[in-house]
């Protein structure tokens, strides 16, 4: 029938079909940035189940070498995948407080922080205004506000001071010769202080002419640290889906995006995938060898300086998995590290001179050795030259990635980074290789 059209014809339909492919596309487009906001919480789970997807396809084909069928080397992989999941949200349950312990370990991070502030500081027991050492007059006023700012978090709102309350007075004989009447003790300091804080800052106030501030330890509070576990946990039961789906795939998702391409741009297309492939697996095999190694490092120092095996494990577990963030590794290791160092009263190091009062000196040790390990042997013999990219340029796309979506654009960002760099290099190159341009 198109036979019949007249070139007017023809050039209507032409500039039709130009219209509804325009707004087709423009529709499209909009539908998925919305869908892909509203379902941004969704974002990471789904893309660590592509992640470890990919990491595992060539240990298909390995096992298919050793005479495993394609299913069951699947079934084989995912088996192995739900169980170090397992693992992991088994560690994490033994780590996560119960609601005595998350009441408990508010009261003792927080003395335990101010204990340490006063001592390194060189205050008296309350003091907020007066004495001080030298590091005291040289920082302590722009450390204050930080410490205050996370005391602010640590406080404990009425309803939770009520639940620890009721929670001694039930609590037996045992429970309390335990220690749980250090924590009790430790409780009834932090009251102390707030009190005589308060009482120094109206002095203050009054002064200045200014009206108080509300009583403290009436903020706080917020949802319960095993409801937000839940919620996080149920939301990332679809990584397993996406991992087993795309194993059973078997090349059809790539087969149908390369069916959309004219077939002029067909080789052009699967070289940029080719490329994109090789760049893009051996940066991800590369960092997971590498966070590997990094987490059995941290666990493995920090257990030698004297930390407990569940919590070493966990730290070093932690920080590992941080590590796939360029610089974010190593600051996660020791934050947390700093922050059980600061709660340690016991301290059983192979290193008889490392007790608690060093113990924050130990960690900053440990931090360090583990980032020479890993600046010199780790990223060189595992990742290589994986990642050619401009430190400004790493630095730079994770702060992006952090501002646009948040922890998911850090974690993703240099894998981006990475296939961009390789579509344009690629495309560019075949492109006028087969001079279309």
């Amino acid at each position: 029938m198109n036979n019949y059209l007249t070139s007017e014809d023809r050039l209507l339909q032409q500039q039709r079909a130009r219209v509804l492919y325009v707004v087709s596309g423009l529709l499209v487009a909009g539908i998925s940035v919305y869908l892909i906001w509203a379902l941004r919480e969704l974002i990471l789970p789904i893309i660590i189940g592509m992640v470890m997807a990919y990491i595992c396809l060539p240990l298909i084909d390995y096992l298919k070498g050793k005479r495993f069928s394609r299913f069951w080397a699947i079934i084989f992989l995912f088996g192995t995948f739900c169980l170090s999941l397992f693992y992991i949200i088994n560690l994490i349950g033994q780590v996560v407080p119960d609601q005595r312990e998350e009441l408990e370990l508010k009261v003792r991070v927080r003395y335990k922080i101010d204990q340490k502030f006063n001592q390194i500081m060189g205050l008296g027991s309350f003091a907020i205004i007066d004495g001080g050492n030298f590091f005291y007059s040289l920082l302590g006023k722009e450390i204050e506000p930080l410490k205050d700012s996370v005391d602010q978090v640590l406080r404990l709102s009425d309803s939770e001071r009520k639940m620890l309350e009721k929670l001694h007075a039930a609590s037996s004989a045992t429970v309390k010769a335990a220690g749980g009447e250090k924590y009790w003790d430790y409780y009834q300091v932090n009251r102390r202080r707030d009190a005589e804080r308060k009482r120094q800052q109206e002095i203050v106030k009054n002064d200045l002419r200014q009206e108080p501030d509300a009583t403290p330890e009436s903020t706080g509070g917020g949802e319960s640290l095993l409801l937000v576990m839940f919620n996080a946990i149920s939301l990332w039961l679809i990584t397993p889906l996406v991992f087993l789906i795309l194993l059973f795939d078997d090349g059809k998702l790539k087969k149908g995006l390369v069916q959309m391409v004219p077939n002029r741009y067909f080789e052009v297309t699967l070289m940029v995938l080719e490329n994109i492939n090789a760049a893009l697996g051996k940066y991800l095999r590369g960092t997971a060898i590498e966070c590997f190694l990094m987490a059995t490092s941290f666990s493995f120092c920090l257990f030698v300086v004297g930390l407990d095996m569940r919590w070493a494990v966990s730290i070093g577990i932690i920080a590992g998995l941080a590590n796939a963030i360029p610089f974010l590794g190593p600051v996660i290791g020791l934050v947390v590290g700093v922050l059980y160092a600061i709660m340690a009263e016991e301290v059983n190091s192979v290193f008889h001179f490392i007790n608690p009062d060093n113990l924050i000196f130990a960690i900053l040790v440990v931090v360090g050795v583990v980032q020479l390990i890993d600046n010199a042997v780790f990223q060189p013999y595992v990742l290589g030259g994986s990642v050619d990219l401009h430190p400004l340029v790493v630095t730079v796309g994770v702060m992006g990635g952090a501002v646009i979506f948040g922890f998911a654009g850090m974690l993703f960002a240099i894998p981006a980074i990475v296939v961009m760099k390789v579509v344009v290099f690629t495309l560019f190159d075949q492109l006028r290789a087969y001079y279309i341009i």
